[in-house]
């Protein structure tokens, strides 16, 4: 039995319609009692019908804007067919109009004594108005307008929440919203090329200054930066959507304060897809791309693309740790780098000032008999050693099992190191945490901190720092503070930084994180959560309540686009991707 049935032809159809709707409607298709149902998705048609005078006070179309057609960030199409009326006919029609109207007034007036009202005053009043302005020669047109909003089939209810939302926009405005009731193919022969402008519905009267809310304001064409990525289309006017780091959305405007961005929705939104549509752009520009991996999900896609993976304990080569963490260019900065090693491991309680002076003869000790060397940290154990306190000792216990020979050595103490503060542009370093055990979790943490401070705050390395669900890395403090202070410093740096989580509320806790947000892509995701996020931004509260109910209507791969912390208008962005890259993603088992 097939899944769709074909479509039911009418008795005593036009032959010219039969043989159009052969030409465009296709037969797997399903009429349902207001939509209909294709093999690839659902149109929820909806058509405006409103009557009453041209130029009367009681109409509604200057009320009606293309927003109320957007469909929550749905692929959404509507059409205003206009067609100008001839002269003779408009003034017959109100001169019909004007004769109904005074014969109703009179004959109660005679009859029953009553008088009229204001209110019929006042349209006759306009009556009068818009008689004059025909004969003038002002323009008067006739408007259908007919929406569809479409949706996926298996999530074909979204569609109909979509049109449920204009409904309430229309009624508030005063018109009459219809669905084409057991006629939904009317939607379908409007809006195929070469389909009937006027499918023979009740058409609205309109003057000519009426038309202007209808029609979408014409958008300003904006040119990406050198530096942008292509994310997809504005779901509202559909221009392509380019981001840049140091230039935002539109490189005519001030660039945005911070580098900051984040990517926030729920589990299945696609935030993930999002960030790796930026980052493999930014990496076939020449970029340095870092990215911190909870889950291991880029891992086959780190590899295929070139980059080096590093994971979150002892590498698997022998002769190979994660980082040289004591290597240094004089005796005051390799005492820095003591002291965080220490404190990494013992933990901040570690650094008494008895630790903190057995620390400083031993770094000292070690310079004088072997300057301008990297040191290891069997070399700091054993200048420890050497030094006559007793406040040695604990340092010498927390340093001896990842010195050389010990048993956590591939942490630190091999003769190679995967980690680098200076390498090649170009390059892409994913940290894979899915191997982080409770044991190693602060060593790691550590390592990550020591890395980003010394490539960025020290090297100045330019490059982007990706950090999927990084509400498990905001949690930890050390990394929370490096995250502010790398917010601070990367745009002067070149850095971009892109922070990924289904959980915002981690976000609103770190304000200064949250505050130094230049750029917010916003996924579906519940209204509460929406609703936090927006009135931490700073957003009013009516339009933040407005936000997190379109937010969460959203389907998968739809942001709402929140640009420089809200301080911008915000828009809906349809993310697109190139075919074969899904197809190369599937094929390495990194998208589902």
């Amino acid at each position: 039995m097939p899944l769709f049935s074909p479509r039911k032809k009418k008795d005593g159809e036009d032959p010219a319609r039969k043989e159009y709707v052969a030409a465009v409607a296709p037969e797997a298709l399903e009429v349902r009692e207001d939509s209909l149902a294709f093999p690839g998705g659902v149109l929820a048609p909806l058509s405006v019908r409103e009557s009453g005078i041209p130029g009367t006070p009681n109409r509604p179309w200057t009320r009606i804007r293309p927003a109320t057609f957007s469909g929550g960030g749905l692929p959404t199409l509507y059409s205003v067919a206009f067609k100008k009326e001839p002269p003779d006919a408009v003034r017959r029609g109100l001169r019909a109009r004007r004769t109904i109207f005074d014969g109703f007034l009179q004959a109660a007036a005679e009859r029953i004594g009553r008088r009229t009202t204001i209110a019929e005053q006042t349209v006759s009043r306009q009556l009068d108005i818009a008689e004059s302005q025909i004969a003038l020669g002002k323009p008067v047109y006739k408007a259908t307008v007919l929406a569809g909003f479409f949706a996926p089939l298996e999530q074909g209810e979204l569609a109909l929440a979509a049109r449920r939302a204009a409904e309430s926009l229309l009624r508030a405005a005063g018109v009459v919203p219809q669905r084409l009731m057991y006629i939904p193919e009317r939607a379908l022969a409007h809006f195929q090329p070469g389909g009937q402008l006027f499918p023979g519905l009740d058409e609205a009267t309109l003057l000519a200054d009426e038309l202007l809310p209808l029609l979408p304001r014409p958008e300003r064409r904006v040119p990406p930066a050198e530096d942008a990525v292509f994310l997809g289309r504005h779901a509202g006017n559909g221009r392509d959507v380019y981001f840049s780091f140091s230039r935002g959305l539109d490189p005519s405007r001030p660039p945005p304060p911070h580098a900051i961005s984040l990517v926030l929705g729920e589990p299945g939104s696609r935030k993930t897809t999002l960030m790796r549509w930026m980052m493999l752009q930014r990496l076939m520009q020449g970029n340095t791309i870092v990215s911190i991996d909870p889950e291991g999900e880029n891992n086959a896609l780190c590899r295929a693309t070139g980059g080096k993976v590093v994971p979150a304990g002892v590498p698997e080569e022998s002769d190979t740790c994660l980082l040289h963490p004591l290597q240094a260019e004089s005796p005051d900065r390799m005492l820095l780098a003591a002291r965080f090693l220490v404190s990494a491991i013992g933990g901040s309680a570690a650094l008494s000032p008895g630790v903190t002076a057995a620390l400083h003869d031993a770094v000292q000790r070690r310079w004088e008999r072997r300057p301008n060397r990297p040191m290891s940290v069997a070399d700091l154990v054993d200048s420890l050693a050497s030094v006559p306190s007793p406040d040695a000792q604990a340092p010498m216990a927390w340093l001896r099992p990842y010195a050389r020979g010990g048993l956590w050595d591939g942490f630190f103490d091999r003769p190679k190191a995967l980690l680098e503060v200076k390498f090649e542009p170009g390059q892409w370093w994913n940290f894979d945490l899915s191997t982080l055990r409770p044991e190693n979790r602060a060593v790691v943490h550590a390592v990550l901190t020591w890395f980003f401070y010394h490539a960025v705050t020290v090297g100045r390395q330019p490059m982007d720092i990706y950090i999927d669900e990084s509400w498990r890395l905001l949690r930890s403090g050390p990394f929370a503070d490096l995250l502010d202070e790398l917010g601070r410093r990367a745009r002067k740096r070149g850095v971009g930084i892109v922070l990924v989580t289904h959980l915002p509320e981690d976000l609103s806790r770190r304000a200064t994180s949250l505050g130094m947000a230049s750029t917010a892509f916003v996924g579906r995701m519940g209204v509460d959560d929406a609703h936090r996020l927006f009135r931490t931004m700073g957003i009013s509260e009516s339009e933040a309540r407005a936000r997190a109910q379109r937010v969460a209507q959203l389907p998968p791969g739809t942001f709402l686009v929140v640009p420089a912390g809200g301080r911008s208008a915000l828009f809906p962005l349809s993310t697109v991707l190139p075919t074969e890259w899904l197809e190369f993603w599937r094929r390495l088992g990194a998208t589902r």
